[in-house]
């Protein structure tokens, strides 16, 4: 397949990458420079390998509402911690999905205030989400100072209540009766469900309808069982409990055990441990009690419980007064059966034989919506190595869901670095990324085939693909725009924003200039009405914006110019400097810049709207729309933001509001403007009103036959 030269094209696919490991920063960096935070990764929760799940994934949160409130509310608020680098979210256990501060939500009161930092959601008595997020202020004086507030927002992640009014005074607390009322989805009752909740030796489980487990299978040793127990309110440290051992002193039963009774035969024992999900326990608690089977034992005379005077510990002695077990215990019982119940340090570091650190201990599970919001201790790198209560989530598949990282975008750019493309590309790249909560990168892929074309603009789907094409209307207009067929998948694109537009200008050699006795626009128009004929205006290739321009002076001023078309997109300077081929040009800022500090080109007026004038080098350039005989003339080259045919609004509608975002912000808006473009941003269907405007456009500049024109240079 042949090279598509015709659109310089901006493709963004999707890929997944890690997420990131580094330290979250704190509120003193922030303070330190305000500037300097990045905005934390989004994530969506996918169902992940129930065999063999990553818990560390799996269990990666805090609860922001107290556990019984779960029931009620569709909202959840999933905090990944204060180390953590992801971004808190709510979690809408009905929809599936979950729910980040929209971009367009990152800032607000014309600029003054940005969000650079979403510590954390809770959920108030009356299930309403409050988000606390960490705040920069540009005052007029362009000092910044930061601070933390707290605001709501809607389902679409929009601020309902801004964390600050416009005036700068925080708005009505989080608690206060006023702030409990605001626009949010209701809360429906929960769905039905196959699964049910079933507890074992005090560790609730999900089963289906066949019986089988859909969390870890509850264990049926009762030792580890009440291990497990002890763990879901971790015992303190120097805390003692009941255990087994024989005759030589070695651990039979571990010291686990709040109640033990002495042995009941030669090879059993009965254990007991509270059997329900309440962790508060009482004499009313229900117990569950399993004969534990010992293996050995002992026969002849045992050693008797003594306690030594000077240790007060307890230990084991035999009939000649030698300590046979030495002093150790706080409490001993006399050996039964060959076996003694010994009161000692509960065992912290002990775990059940074949015990992974990974695994973790349920303490509750309860449905939430359509989903089950299971609730464990971990322990494990995401902790710290400490035990730690942590929150997972399940759907009604009995799957796992973990958060894992948005699509990375990658802005590949169809043409070699260092051109217009290249650049809006980086400037994407930069800043979307604090956004979007995802990496952006940038690869340049100089070549591109019809088929990359079809597959792009059909099949990117929402998170894989989004180009951005040079010029509007799409895909051209018939018999000028020249190139492979690819009009009908261009019209298959759904619209996001227009990126930027930059005009032309018109630009005539000095020397000409001097000779000719133009000195501006109205002199242009004059001469060209004295001579028809006689000026020849040099502009790019057919289709180009050049094209465009040069068609639009014609019908509107009715004078008679010769247009000279130079290969490219625009006419280099030297076609009129050294050529001597036209006596003007029209061509961007970046084709002029450098003859026109020179001396060598005189910048007669620009095809920008009047509204937008372009100032070069501390000069105002007039707009040539300004004179009466061209009244609505303008010609840009327009950089616009299109996704794949199986795109979905809301993603587009997601990205459209991020580069909304990155255009308004000042360092930009001066980048723009030094490079003499107007920022773009607006809305889908403000980008579909302006192609249908483009359209028109070049109607019109096609209005008039063209002149006979001299060979091309």
């Amino acid at each position: 397949m042949k090279r598509l030269h015709l659109f310089a094209v901006l493709l963004w696919f999707g890929a997944v990458f890690p997420p990131a490991q580094a330290a979250a920063p704190s509120y003193d960096d922030l303070r330190a420079d305000p500037d300097a935070l990045p905005m934390q990764p989004v994530w969506q929760l996918r169902p992940v390998d129930p065999d063999a799940p990553p818990w560390e994934d799996v269990f990666a949160f805090t609860l922001g509402m107290a556990p019984e409130l779960a029931a009620r509310s569709r909202w959840l608020s999933l905090n990944p911690g204060d180390s953590a680098e992801r971004s808190p979210a709510l979690f809408d256990t009905f929809e599936g999905r979950a729910l980040f501060l929209a971009p367009a939500a990152r800032s607000f009161c014309d600029g003054r205030w940005r969000v650079v930092r979403l510590e954390r959601i809770g959920i108030n008595a009356v299930l309403q989400p409050e988000f606390k997020v960490w705040l920069v202020e540009r005052g007029p004086d362009g000092a910044q100072r930061v601070t933390q507030a707290y605001g709501r927002v809607d389902a679409q992640g929009r601020w309902a209540v801004p964390p600050k009014t416009c005036a700068g005074e925080d708005t009505v607390s989080a608690d206060a009766p006023a702030a409990l009322s605001y626009p949010m989805a209701g809360e429906p009752a929960p769905a039905e469900s196959g699964l049910q909740v079933e507890t074992v030796l005090g560790q609730p489980g999900l089963r289906d309808a066949q019986g089988r487990w859909r969390t870890p299978a509850p264990v049926r040793d009762i030792a580890t069982a009440q291990w497990m127990r002890g763990r879901q309110e971790p015992v303190p440290a120097g805390s003692n409990a009941l255990g087994l051992i024989d005759v030589q002193g070695r651990t039979v039963i571990p010291f686990l055990f709040s109640e033990l009774p002495d042995a009941a035969g030669p090879r059993r024992i009965r254990l007991c441990t509270a059997a329900g999900q309440d962790r508060r326990l009482s004499a009313d608690t229900p117990r569950a009690c399993r004969w534990q089977r010992l293996r050995g034992g002992a026969t002849g005379t045992p050693p008797r419980p003594v306690q030594d005077p000077d240790s007060g510990r307890w230990g084991y002695q035999d009939a000649s007064g030698r300590w046979a077990i030495a002093p150790q215990f706080q409490q001993a019982r006399a050996f039964r059966h060959g076996y003694a119940v010994v009161s000692g340090p509960y065992p912290q570091q002990w775990r059940p034989p074949g015990w992974q650190d990974s695994r973790p201990i349920l303490r509750s599970i309860q449905r939430s919506g359509r989903h089950w919001v299971a609730e464990a201790m971990v322990r494990n790198a995401s902790t710290g190595g400490q035990w730690a209560l942590r929150y997972g989530v399940l759907n009604d598949a009995g799957q796992w869901l973990a958060p894992m990282p948005e699509y990375v975008f990658h802005i590949a750019v169809l043409v070699p670095p260092g051109g217009r493309s290249g650049y809006y590309a980086e400037l994407l790249a930069q800043h979307l990324p604090r956004l979007l909560g995802r990496e952006v990168q940038v690869d340049y892929v100089p070549q591109a085939t019809q088929d990359d074309y079809r597959r792009l603009m059909t099949q990117g789907g929402t998170a894989t693909a989004l180009l951005a094409a040079l010029r509007l209307p799409r895909g051209g207009i018939a018999g000028v725009h020249k190139g492979p067929d690819i009009d009908q998948l261009m019209h298959a694109l759904r619209p996001v924003a227009l990126l930027a537009s930059q005009p032309q200008v018109l630009a005539i050699d000095s020397a000409q200039a001097d000779a000719l006795g133009i000195a501006d626009i109205d002199d242009l128009l004059a001469y060209a009405r004295a001579h028809p004929g006689a000026l020849r205006i040099a502009t790019g290739d057919d289709g180009w914006t050049g094209h465009l321009a040069f068609g639009q002076f014609r019908a509107l001023s009715g004078v008679d110019v010769q247009r000279v078309v130079v290969a490219g997109m625009y006419p280099d300077s030297d076609v009129i400097t050294k050529q001597r081929a036209a006596q003007l040009l029209f061509a961007p800022v970046n084709g002029v810049a450098t003859a026109v500090r020179r001396g060598q080109l005189r910048v007669l007026g620009t095809a920008a709207e009047p509204a937008h004038p372009q100032r070069f080098d501390g000069a105002v350039w007039p707009a040539l729309a300004s004179n009466p005989a061209l009244a609505g003339f303008t010609a840009y080259d327009r950089f616009s933001l299109w996704a794949p045919e199986n795109s979905q609004a809301a993603s587009n509608r997601t990205l459209q509001e991020a580069v909304a975002q990155v255009l308004a912000l000042p360092s930009v808006q001066k980048q723009l403007q030094d490079l003499q473009v107007v920022a773009g941003g607006g809305s889908p269907e403000e980008l579909l009103a302006l192609e249908n405007e483009e359209r028109r456009r070049w109607e019109r500049a096609l209005s008039l036959p063209a002149p006979a024109a001299p060979p091309s240079p």
